[in-house]
C-alpha cells in the first residue's frame, strides 16, 4: 500500500510516520523546495516539531505528479486557506481508471468567501474524486503528542464505510486508535467550529492571568455553550447530533481549548492580555486556523440563520477591534433564557 502525503507540517509529517511505521509506503509532497531540502537533510523540522526525528528514507519532493504515482490513498494535511489551490493541482493528475485512491482530508476549516467544507472544496476541484472515496479524519490528536507516540484515539469519516474502515486499517497502530463514522459534516464541522471556541477559551486565559474575574468555571461556560452552538450549525447543515457528544466533538473541543498545544487557545490567551491579532499572527511560526476559520463561520451561521454568540465575540475581537472586556460583558449581558442543547 503507498500513501501520499499532501502537505509537510507537523501534523502531515506524524500521520506519515504512522503510515510508515505500519509498514506501508509513504512519499510527502509540499509546495515549498526549502522544506524539501531542510528534511532530506535534517529528518527534522525543529519550528513545528522540535526533537522529532523521521526516518532518513522519507522522500519528500515538490512535484505531486511524482509523488502521487501508484499511491492507493492520498492524506490532505494542509492549511485550510491553502486547500482550493492544493486541490485544483490535484484534480489535474488523472489516476489509471478503477483505481482511483482513497482520499483523506485532514485539515480543519471552512474555506473563506464559499464558506465550504474541506471536503466539499476537494470533490469541487477534483473531478476522479467520488463520494464513496472521500474520508476525513479528525479527532483530538495534536501532532506534538501523536509524533511521540502519546496515546491516541481520532476517527475516520465517510458516507462510505468500506472506505472509513480502509483508512481505519491504514492508520490504527498501538498509539493511535482509529474509529469509523458515518457523519462526515459532522465531524468536519466539529474539526473546524471548534477552533473558534478555542480562541475564546484562550481569552479566558488571559484575562485571568491579567486578574480579571475569570476562571475555570468561564471556561467550562465557554466549552459547554460552545459546543451548543456547533450542535445548532450541525443540525442546521444535517449533521448527526449523536457525533457532537464524540470524539470529533467534545474530545477535539476538549483538547484544542484547554491544551498548551493549542495555537488557537495560544491567540486567544494573547488577545485577553490584551494583543493585538496582527501582531500575535505576525509573532508566531504556525497557522492558527480559527482565525480565518472564525470568519467563514459567522458567515455560515448568518447565511443558515444560526444563533452563535460566542463565535461572534471572537469575530469581534479579531476583526472588529472591540475591547475584550467589553465583548466579554456583553456576552455574559445578552438577555435571559432557558438553557437549550442541540
Amino acid at each position: 500500500m503507498k500513501v501520499t502525503v499532501l502537505g509537510t507540517g507537523g501534523w502531515g509529517l506524524s500521520l506519515g510516520q504512522v503510515v510508515y511505521e505500519n509498514r506501508h509506503d509513504v512519499a510527502f509532497w509540499t509546495n515549498s523546495q526549502a522544506e524539501v531540502d531542510l528534511l532530506s537533510t535534517e529528518h527534522q523540522y525543529k519550528d513545528k516539531l522540535p526533537g522529532v526525528i523521521f526516518p532518513e528514507d522519507f522522500k519528500y519532493t515538490t512535484n505531486m505528479s511524482a509523488a502521487l504515482e501508484d499511491c492507493n490513498m492520498v492524506l490532505i494535511v494542509v492549511s485550510s486557506q491553502f486547500m482550493a489551490d492544493v486541490a485544483k493541482n490535484l484534480g489535474k493528475w488523472t489516476p489509471a481508471k478503477g483505481k482511483e485512491p482513497v482520499v483523506v482530508c485532514a485539515t480543519k476549516g471552512i474555506l473563506e468567501g464559499s464558506n465550504q467544507l474541506m471536503s466539499e472544496v476537494l470533490r469541487e476541484h477534483v473531478p476522479w474524486l467520488n463520494e464513496d472515496k472521500m474520508v476525513v479524519f479528525s479527532g483530538p490528536s495534536h501532532a506534538e503528542e501523536v509524533s511521540r507516540h502519546v496515546l491516541t484515539a481520532i476517527v475516520a469519516a465517510s458516507t462510505n464505510e468500506k472506505s472509513a474502515k480502509c483508512v481505519q486499517k491504514i492508520m490504527s497502530c498501538p498509539y493511535l486508535r482509529v474509529y469509523t463514522s458515518t457523519d462526515i459534516i459532522g465531524v468536519e464541522l466539529c474539526g473546524s467550529v471548534k477552533n473558534v471556541i478555542a480562541i475564546a477559551s484562550g481569552v479566558v486565559y488571559g484575562l485571568e492571568a491579567s486578574g480579571v474575574n475569570a476562571g475555570d468555571n468561564t471556561r467550562a461556560a465557554i466549552l459547554t455553550r460552545g459546543l451548543a452552538e456547533i450542535c445548532r450549525l450541525g443540525k442546521a447543515l444535517g449533521a448527526n447530533p449523536d457525533t457532537f457528544a464524540g470524539l470529533a466533538g467534545m474530545g477535539d473541543l476538549i483538547v484544542t481549548c484547554l491544551s498548551q498545544h493549542s495555537r488557537k487557545r495560544y491567540v486567544g490567551e494573547h488577545i485577553g492580555r490584551g494583543g493585538k491579532i496582527g501582531d500575535i499572527l505576525a509573532g508566531m511560526k504556525k497557522v492558527a486556523e480559527g482565525v480565518p476559520t472564525c470568519r467563514s463561520t459567522k458567515a455560515l451561521a448568518d447565511k443558515l440563520g444560526v444563533e452563535m454568540p460566542i463565535v461572534s465575540a471572537v469575530h469581534a475581537l479579531l476583526f472588529e477591534d472591540l475591547d475584550v472586556g467589553d465583548v466579554m460583558k456583553g456576552l455574559w449581558n445578552r438577555n435571559l433564557k432557558a438553557e437549550v442543547w442541540n
